[in-house]
């Protein structure tokens, strides 16, 4: 048979073999990551097109705490309202054990939020710089707050214990009022 190698395979499958193989021990050596940090800059490294799949089953450092975004508005003229949580997990189905799109919203926000509350962003220079993490935040909560001109906005990152009661929730970082809608431009 022409074009056959002497172990059965065509040289297209061959070669088809010789990239999925490659793949797949990429693949595995990309979950040894955390383990390994070197091993997992080495592949990211080599992963140029983000075709090699980075599992993350097991955490090295489990999350102990749930964390929360939470924020009040206040009207031209008038008083704070009540603290309003916008960061609720969306609700569980099946599928999301393989498909879980909205995950990486709810990631993001939490990155975000965990970024701000291990840096200092108080300060009472109106010219000192406020950091990404902080007007990320801030632009995510004036969208939800909404566009009333003269309105106010404030945001609050909080942490609870999770499934454990006995430990009372801590507010990590309160921010500034800002003014939302076309006065805030």
């Amino acid at each position: 048979m022409r074009g056959v190698a002497a172990g059965g395979l065509s040289p297209y499958e061959s070669a088809l073999a010789a990239l999925l193989g490659t793949w797949l021990l990429l693949a595995v050596l990309a979950q040894l990551g955390p383990v390994a940090p070197w091993l997992g800059q080495a592949v990211g490294r080599l992963d140029v097109l983000g075709l090699v799949p980075r599992y993350h089953l097991v955490a090295t450092c489990p999350a102990t705490h749930d964390y929360h975004l939470l924020i009040r508005t206040r009207p031209p003229g008038g008083r704070f309202g009540a603290w309003r949580e916008v960061t609720t997990e969306p609700r569980r189905r099946r599928w999301n054990a393989v498909w879980n799109p909205d995950r990486r919203h709810h990631q993001q926000l939490f990155d975000l939020a965990m970024a701000l509350a291990r840096t200092d962003a108080r300060s009472d220079d109106p010219a000192t710089p406020l950091p990404v993490p902080y007007l990320l935040l801030l632009r995510h909560v004036s969208a939800l707050a909404g566009r009333t001109e003269g309105a106010q906005v404030q945001f609050l990152i909080a942490r609870s214990a999770g499934h454990r009661p006995a430990e009372q929730p801590a507010a990590l970082f309160v921010s500034q009022a800002h003014r939302t809608g076309a006065a805030a431009r």
